[in-house]
């Protein structure tokens, strides 16, 4: 099964649509802040759920069977990803999740936490950290076997994995400062 994940357009459809036209999918999945308005007919044709920045026409949370996965796709902002996976895979452990789609961080990242795989495609418009340019994923999950990689969102090409790897740096040492400061807080 190949999945096209997206997230955090923005209102950016043209690109969002180029990769579309140009990227052949199983199932689209988009993690939220499209800012698709309700009648917008790309709807019809992406499982897309609501982020910071969408209406409350979107549902929060999608359930999705997947292979032999049972998947969560959020944006993530409900969860406070920005703080870690904590209280996300407290919902996910809770209601048996596999796998999260999710997006709000504007970082592609994949992390295996706990007992849970977390993927973000990015931003389509624009990332966060190294990359400097949006970008998307394509999941392949085959036979229990999950390949992931994610690709730039204007050319349509692979990001190498080094510069993946730095922008995960990069969102580790965030999420540290952000549990940090929840600490002092509290």
């Amino acid at each position: 099964m190949k999945i096209l994940l997206v997230s955090d357009s923005h209102l950016y459809n043209e690109i969002l649509e180029n990769i579309l036209n140009n990227v052949q999918a199983d199932i689209i999945i988009h993690c939220g802040d499209s800012v698709f308005k309700n009648d917008d007919p790309l709807l019809k044709k992406i499982y897309t759920v609501r982020g910071n920045h969408d209406f409350d026409f979107l549902p929060v949370n999608i359930d999705l069977e997947i292979e032999n996965y049972k998947c969560l796709i959020t944006h993530g902002h409900y969860y406070n990803v920005y703080a870690g996976y904590e209280e996300l895979y407290q919902y996910m452990l809770k209601n048996n999740y596999d796998i999260c789609f999710h997006g709000h961080t504007h970082v592609p990242h994949i992390e295996h936490y706990q007992d849970k795989l977390f993927i973000n495609p990015g931003s389509t418009m624009f990332n966060r950290g190294n990359t400097e340019c949006g970008s998307y994923a394509i999941v392949d999950i085959h036979n229990d076997k999950i390949d992931i990689n994610f690709y730039n969102s204007q050319t349509l090409k692979k990001i190498p994995q080094s510069l993946i790897d730095k922008d995960q740096e990069i969102l580790n040492e965030f999420k540290e400062l952000v549990k940090n400061f929840k600490k002092t807080k509290n």
